[in-house]
């Protein structure tokens, strides 16, 4: 997924392609989401209603979200609180705990009535 349908081109000029653009496909159709941005790309995102749309509704609807440092900006825009069910990327350890967080298929303390 990104900004546009084809992709983008990184920082190292490498081609990454994406089979879906931001306002073209809702979290809801993805059982989780990383989100994988430098900080310019997230101050970007920041400011594309559809962006900050696609994170709210994922956190809402009690998604696992992974992020990378550079994400902070959006998930700040946004309101994102940083619970257990938003999880940090800083190794190859955290991408494996987040795939094994997301068996659970949600984060239902997130959304589940206080006791």
């Amino acid at each position: 997924m990104a900004p546009h349908i084809g992709g983008i081109v990184a920082s190292d000029s490498a081609k990454l392609p994406a089979d879906e653009k931001i306002g073209g496909g809702p979290s809801v159709v993805f059982d989780a989401v990383a989100l994988l941005l430098s900080a310019d790309g997230a101050d970007q995102l920041a400011d594309e209603p559809a962006a900050r749309d696609f994170v709210h509704d994922a956190v809402a609807h009690a998604k696992f979200v992974a992020h990378t440092e550079g994400a902070a900006a959006l998930l700040d825009r946004v309101g994102v609180e940083r619970d257990g069910g938003v999880i940090a990327l800083g190794s190859a350890a955290d991408a494996e705990g987040f795939v094994k967080r997301c068996r659970a298929l949600r984060y239902w303390d997130r959304v589940a009535p206080a006791r």
